[in-house]
């Protein structure tokens, strides 16, 4: 099962075949497929954690780096920094990179790629590798044993089989990448790579605040829109208004926990940074927030605005911490199985993640597949670059990947589509809960929101909608429910510009 899912969601062209040797390149395995990494040949990384402080890191490397040449990264204890002098070649990179891991004042010093989004990519002290279900457990232990590539820190990790988290006593970036990309070519284990550190952003275009008037719930032509272009929300909240007891997970940079229009329980926070509860923690953390209200916004309070599943609830888990204010954050690979794995153990049935990614990993992608095998249905952005290709994670097989409509029912002019694309939902003038107070977008507690990062948790509140009126629905009784009652438009019957067509509530339950 787990192998054909991992064939299924890498190419063949690049695929190596256990034994073979790789090519002579930096990179790493996506389940069988070799990836090459392009070496950042001006930076390296350092984690201490201590936290010196970025004078006593440049102390670590003498001769190779300056105190102003040293960024504290917002993952604790870590640490970006220029070599001095003009970019080096590779060579140079691991020297500089063993030089620095030599040193007693530091625990561990990486090489830093670029990673899909131009952001950094840094290896961890961290191994992820699950191994084919029919491999016995003694057998699996055996093998790391003999590896020598660390430690077993977590067994059936993410409450996946045969799923191990190792924690290696390397110092070296370059040499954990060896030990991980060797375990990869080993004919028992699926998948094998550093818990990289990555970066990527929101999906979302931003607009200026005004007066809330939501036609993607209830379109009367506004805007200069076509009327009747919706989700028929009021319609279909006669049927519904959606069921408290089905949860959706917010998997994002968190939302406001007291935000008095957002209908929600606690959350997590996978990044260790917060208070636990899944809130927002830093400056540009509002992402999540706007999100949460397209989905469970709440129903005659005479506040600000509604989502399309008001009565069902929400829940954070905050999974990157915000890097500067366009939107970009930074994240681990491990922190969105920490994630889904929270969800899998509090009962959730539906997920967002507005979210693209610079990296892409297969930890991620059987975390998302066994719990859609499970009954969990998965929602993600397509992305905002106008292409005919669908962002990562939204790309993958068990994710229903969103586009962004606008009020005419067109595609909006950012939206990503292509192969893959599952449904359409509104993405543009989206009226939706920000930040209270002085944080947020603006300085109110509601923002005009647009982009597939609105579109998104639109379609994952309907199908919220759908369970909250047949529980007992599976994941693909979810997705049939929305394909068989979306609006067709574009080609007639399924199309890559539209997916499915435009979710609709009404139809749906």
């Amino acid at each position: 099962m787990w192998r054909a899912v991992a064939l299924a969601a890498v190419g063949a062209s690049t695929a190596l075949t256990s034994g073979q040797t790789p090519p002579p390149t930096h990179g790493y395995y996506y389940f069988d497929e070799f990836r090459p990494l392009a070496l950042d040949s001006a930076r390296l990384a350092i984690l201490d954690r201590d936290e010196p402080g970025p004078v006593a890191v440049a102390a670590a490397a003498p001769g190779a780096l300056a105190a102003n040449q040293v960024t504290a990264w917002p993952i604790a204890g870590w640490y970006l920094c220029d070599l001095d002098g003009p970019a080096a070649t590779a060579a140079a990179v691991e020297a500089s990179v063993a030089a620095a891991a030599a040193g007693p004042e530091i625990d561990f010093a990486s090489p830093v790629f670029v990673g899909d989004d131009g952001g950094p990519l840094i290896v961890t002290p961290d191994i992820l590798v699950g191994f084919h279900p029919q491999v016995a457990a003694a057998d699996a232990e055996a093998i790391l044993a003999a590896s020598g590539a660390g430690r077993v820190t977590d067994v059936n990790w993410g409450g996946m089989p045969r799923v191990y988290r190792l924690r290696s006593a390397a110092r070296n970036g370059f040499e954990v990448l060896a030990a991980a990309n060797a375990l990869a070519q080993r004919p028992e284990v699926i998948f094998a790579e550093p818990d990289m550190i990555f970066t990527g952003r929101g999906a979302l275009v931003p607009n200026d605040p005004g007066f809330p008037d939501l036609w993607g719930i209830h379109n009367t032509g506004q805007f200069g829109g076509t009327p009747g272009m919706d989700m028929d929300g009021p319609e279909a909240w006669d049927i519904s208004t959606g069921d408290p007891s089905i949860i959706v997970l917010i998997i994002d940079v968190g939302v406001q926990q007291d935000h008095p229009d957002i209908n929600q329980i606690p959350g997590t926070d996978s990044t260790d940074e917060g208070p636990g509860d899944g809130g927002p923690v830093r400056a540009f953390g509002d992402h999540g927030t706007a999100v949460a209200g397209c989905v469970t916004a709440i129903i005659n309070n005479n506040l600000g605005t509604v989502g399309i599943a008001p009565g069902c609830v929400s829940a954070s888990a905050r999974t990157f911490i915000t890097v500067l204010s366009n939107g970009a954050w930074t994240s681990q690979a491990s922190w969105t199985v920490d994630s889904l794995a929270w969800a899998e153990a509090n009962g959730v049935r539906v997920t967002n993640n507005s979210n693209s990614y610079g990296f892409q990993s297969s930890a991620i992608d059987l975390k998302y597949e066994s719990t859609r095998s499970q009954g969990m249905v998965h929602f993600g952005s397509a992305g905002n670059g106008s292409a005919s290709s669908i962002n990562y994670p939204a790309s993958l097989d068990s994710i229903n990947a969103i586009a962004a409509l606008d009020q005419d029912g067109n595609l909006a002019f950012f939206s990503n589509f292509g192969v893959g694309l599952a449904f359409s939902a509104p993405g543009i003038d989206v009226y939706t809960t920000d930040r209270t107070g002085s944080d947020g977008f603006v300085a109110g507690d509601y923002v005009f929101f647009g982009g597939t990062s609105v579109a998104s948790p639109y379609a994952a509140g309907v199908a919220a909608l759908a369970l909250s009126v047949n529980p007992a629905l599976d994941a693909e009784g979810v997705e049939q429910v929305l394909q068989l009652s979306a609006v067709d438009l574009g080609t007639t019957g399924y199309d890559t510009m539209f997916g499915w067509g435009f979710v609709n509530a009404c139809a749906a339950l």
